[in-house]
């Protein structure tokens, strides 16, 4: 009997089991919330690498073009380039309007002069044609055009169609149509209007597709400039610089026509001007953010605050180019 007490004593009484069973479970939520912070630590550096991956791709790709623009001055009137914004997003959904989309078309001497070849049937069978078209060039420089578009990149398809059975997953994508260099010397060098020139090639902007998921593409052009038009025997002693972004914060929108002998901003001239710098800004979506976008489409779920969407799944980049000073 006495040995039976003396077990009992040895024994854990009911607040130590209590106090025990506490603890576990205190230890056991916070090695919970430690591995669900880790995961959700881990989810983000992915994605943050994933948009940055694209960022890089469209920026390194847009900044080396404006590093090799062509523009002529002087007594010439032609039109090197213009910019302004883009209205063609087809298929778009109200809730899905994007704020800054930019088309850009300008003169160029990039070493990729050969056109991409994207997943287009017609594209791939004349590859060998358009390699022989290029190797009777005249000339390095070529035309360029970007733009953003909602389409079905893999399928090529605008938003809402479908290819027999198969349906289209449109993304916000940049395209970058290059035009050979012997079709730019033909039909767009030396043009007075470049916009009504490169006009029949906007059918083509489609056809070639450089980064997915880019929801916003604006330039911003550092432009100095004359007082005036100025005396030539006097010189131009006076200077002004002018920041003009195709879309400003606010949601104006500026048209940019770049001419041997002037720039125009929605027709007000500039005289005797340099493009001193270029900035290029872009804003990227998550994947997140994409598989969002594409339930607000299916209308699998209400379309989210905007403010609140734009911080949580986008990322927004830029950078600042100087073109090389025209002849």
């Amino acid at each position: 009997m006495k040995t039976f007490k003396n077990m009992i004593r040895r024994g854990f009484t009911l607040i130590e089991l209590m106090t025990a069973m506490a603890i576990t479970a205190i230890l056991v939520l916070v090695i919970m919330q430690m591995t669900t912070k880790g995961i959700d630590i881990w989810r983000l550096v992915q994605e943050d690498i994933s948009t940055g991956s694209r960022a890089r791709l469209a920026m390194d790709c847009v900044s080396h073009d404006f590093e090799a623009m062509q523009w002529r001055i002087g007594d010439n009137r032609y039109e090197w380039l213009f910019a302004r914004a883009d209205k063609e997003l087809k298929g778009v959904n109200k809730e899905m309007q994007i704020p800054r989309s930019a088309q850009c078309v300008f003169f160029t001497s990039t070493v990729d002069r050969n056109p991409a070849v994207s997943s287009n049937e017609s594209l791939r069978r004349s590859y060998r044609d358009t390699r022989a078209h290029n190797n009777e060039t005249q000339g390095d420089v070529l035309c360029v055009g970007y733009r953003l578009m909602y389409r079905d990149q893999v399928l090529n398809l605008p938003a809402d169609k479908k290819s027999g059975q198969e349906q289209s997953f449109p993304r916000f994508s940049l395209y970058r149509h290059l035009v050979t260099p012997r079709t730019t010397f033909e039909r767009l060098l030396g043009t007075l209007n470049l916009k009504t020139a490169y006009a029949p090639y906007e059918a083509d902007d489609e056809q070639y597709f450089l980064c997915e998921d880019i929801l916003e593409f604006n330039v911003t052009f550092t432009i100095r400039h004359s007082v005036g038009k100025g005396d030539p025997e006097r010189g131009y002693p006076n200077y002004e610089t002018a920041v003009v972004p195709v879309i400003t914060s606010n949601g104006k929108e500026k048209e940019i026509e770049v001419y041997g002998d002037r720039i125009e901003v929605d027709g007000k001239i500039l005289y005797n001007p340099r493009i001193d710098s270029v900035n290029i800004a872009m804003t990227v979506l998550t994947e997140e953010g994409a598989n969002i976008m594409e339930q607000v489409r299916q209308k699998r779920r209400r379309p989210p605050k905007a403010a609140d969407f734009f911080h949580r799944y986008t990322r927004s980049y830029s950078t600042t180019v100087m073109p090389p000073q025209p002849l």
